[in-house]
């Protein structure tokens, strides 16, 4: 059998598994015409919440951006955002830069988050999402603090996005990014003021994510085209073992991968042009990794390279 056929019997036990998808070319060698697979385990509506898997589409906005010139990581928030900034800002928040924010090192505390997956926010008194984090102290030493998990440091991103393009990241990533990849029936939820998320919220089909997860899996080309830069997708992977732009890099570097609430995974085999996603509830990721990961690998050519 092959992986994916494992990946498939694995998840039949699991009673919250929704679909999984493979996209590759090791078969074929042909990396603009790759065959896709999947398997739909309970009936439903094609495209599913992918929860923080957000968090690595948005930072591929930056990485777009970066390509063009328009932005670079090392960017403060405070020169895009600057004129958002409420009268009393704590101005530590000068220092934080872009790349800051993809690692969740902003410097603010936890309170800066707004989880709209698990908290009633308007309950809270929070309608301008902006305004609430960028109100927040910086109690951390930006860049190099300890790691604090926020929502809301990719919509800051996003926000980032939309301040250069003039239009929502969410539209911006749809021209750019979503419709080359053959998307379909795709959306992303925005907050009371119709700024994208970004954090969080963006459903997809498991067979568009995979075709995101190939895309990246072949250094940023999909069917002919540029999407993105090799470099960008080497930075936002993130060192060994460690979290990058929204992406989880391996301890041996030989793949990565990006996660969201509840199991939600895409798991990116760069060597083998090879990508694969599961969607659904309370998915074994743990168990992906440790009994399925090591059968595509076990498929990469001796001396294959690890990274394209």
């Amino acid at each position: 059998m092959k992986p994916f056929d494992h990946l498939i019997n694995l998840l039949k036990s699991v009673p919250g598994a929704y679909m999984c998808a493979e996209m590759t070319s090791a078969d074929t060698g042909d990396a603009a015409s790759p065959a896709l697979c999947e398997y739909q385990f309970r009936p439903g509506a094609g495209a599913h919440n992918v929860y923080s898997i957000s968090k690595s589409v948005t930072g591929c906005a930056i990485g777009i951006l970066e390509s063009e010139k328009r932005i670079r990581d090392t960017d403060t928030v405070y020169s895009y955002l600057g004129k958002y900034f409420p009268e009393n800002y704590d101005r530590r928040w000068e220092q934080t830069t872009v790349g800051d924010l993809m690692i969740h090192r902003s410097g603010a505390g936890p309170e800066s988050n707004i989880d709209v997956d698990v908290t009633d926010f308007r309950a809270e008194g929070i309608d301008d999402f902006l305004a609430h984090v960028l109100s927040c102290p910086v109690i951390h030493e930006h860049g190099k603090g300890p790691f604090v998990y926020c929502d809301t440091n990719y919509y800051l991103v996003g926000r980032v996005v939309e301040e250069i393009t003039g239009m929502t990241c969410g539209d911006f990533l749809q021209e750019r990014l979503f419709n080359p990849l053959g998307w379909i029936g795709n959306a992303w939820g925005t907050c009371p003021g119709n700024h994208t998320l970004c954090g969080t919220g963006l459903f997809v089909r498991a067979r568009d994510l995979a075709a995101y997860g190939y895309m990246l899996a072949s250094g940023g080309t999909f069917g002919g085209r540029r999407l993105l830069d090799p470099s960008w997708i080497e930075k936002a992977r993130g060192a060994r073992g460690c979290y990058g732009y929204g992406f989880t890099n391996s301890p041996d570097g030989r793949w990565f991968s990006a996660g969201g609430m509840y199991g939600q995974c895409v798991y990116i085999i760069p060597a083998q042009k090879t990508a694969f996603c599961v969607l659904g509830h309370e998915i074994p990721v743990e168990r992906i990794s440790a009994e399925i990961i090591p059968l595509y690998l076990e498929m990469i050519p001796k001396g294959g390279s690890y990274r394209e």
